[in-house]
């Protein structure tokens, strides 16, 4: 009696490599959209967190009569017996805005946390002021993150003089350069939402708070010199570790075309804090502007709470009047 063979069909070698292509195409088709998803999500994320920090502003506003400062430069009660950069070691104290409005974030723990009497970071007159602010200011708050934004490291118990807690969003200076220049026991004013050491209210936008933009996206920059920026929890400007490059923390100005990238070096300061704008070259200096990791454009909370992702293709014109608050000028709805 014969045996029976059973045959076994499988795939040929032509018939595997055909199928694992097919799945290869499929794959490639279907990334794309998984991505542009997942951006789309992060992105949505992004546009709620200015939306609340917007709420919060104009709950400040309604308690106190008029917005934060944006920079906390001095104790207000004493005047600075020295001026410079950060004002006498016993005055200074470079808080931001975003410590301010904690309470209106539902953060009052972070902020019952911060010793206002103190400076934000560092040693002052022989008290470490950073180990006074240590809890509070390495607390993460997630509404100042971003999704898409990379992520800092958060700082070492050992670092007690520097703690810092990191940001994706920077309050707006319009066109002033108030970073490089400063003065003392009054600061210089700016054109933009905020300035340092000093508050304004609705009533000072005179371009209209649907015309102006008071906060931006200020993200880290891919494979960032700096592991310590973008910090909320002090007002700073920084040396990096690419020569001749610098970047202030919690204030941008609109001057840097919007998403430009690190400028290497720095384009030196002006001779006064109001013409830095007609410098060309300063276009392109990312490390003072506001930028994102979100394709073609950023998020901005605007005055009247609404958010706006504007392109990078914006022309500059158009960009630094949305960001000043009593320019005067005329910019139609259609033209951001």
């Amino acid at each position: 009696m014969t045996a029976k063979i059973r045959l076994r069909r499988g795939f040929t070698l032509i018939e595997l490599l055909v199928v694992i292509a097919i799945i290869g195409v499929l794959i490639a088709l279907l990334l794309p959209a998984v991505q542009a998803a997942r951006e789309a999500a992060r992105r949505s994320q992004c546009t709620n967190n200015l939306k609340q920090l917007g709420l919060a502003l104009h709950n400040y506003h309604g308690t106190t009569g008029s917005y934060p400062q944006g920079v906390v430069t001095y104790d207000s009660n004493i005047v600075p017996a020295a001026c410079g950069p950060t004002g006498s070691q016993t005055t200074r104290r470079d808080h931001t805005f975003f410590a301010l409005i904690l309470p209106q974030l539902e953060q009052s723990s972070i902020f019952n946390a911060v010793n206002f009497n103190f400076a934000s970071w560092g040693t002052q007159a022989g008290t470490n002021a950073g180990l006074v602010q240590y809890t509070a200011y390495s607390s993460v708050v997630s509404v100042y993150i971003c999704p898409t934004d990379s992520r800092m490291p958060k700082p070492t118990v050992s670092n007690t003089t520097d703690p810092y807690s990191q940001t994706s969003y920077f309050g707006s200076v319009g066109t002033v350069d108030v970073i490089r220049w400063t003065s003392c026991p009054n600061e210089i004013e700016t054109d933009g939402a905020f300035s340092r050491g000093q508050s304004n209210n609705a009533a000072d936008f005179r371009d209209g708070m649907s015309n102006t933009f008071v906060i931006g996206e200020a993200s880290r920059f891919l494979n960032h010199p700096l592991t310590f920026a973008n910090e909320w929890t002090r007002y700073a400007w920084f040396g990096t570790s690419i020569t001749g490059v610098t970047m202030p923390q919690g204030i941008a100005s609109s001057v840097p075309k919007l998403n430009a990238n690190i400028l290497v070096p720095d384009v030196g300061a002006a001779a006064d804090p109001y013409i830095w704008i007609n410098d060309p070259n300063n276009l392109n200096m990312g490390q003072f502007g506001f930028r994102s990791q979100h394709p073609g454009g950023a998020n901005f909370l605007f005055g009247d709470g609404s958010v706006k992702f504007l392109k990078q293709t914006i022309s500059p014109q158009t960009y630094r009047a949305i960001s000043t608050r009593k320019g005067n000028e005329t910019v139609s709805g259609d033209a951001f």
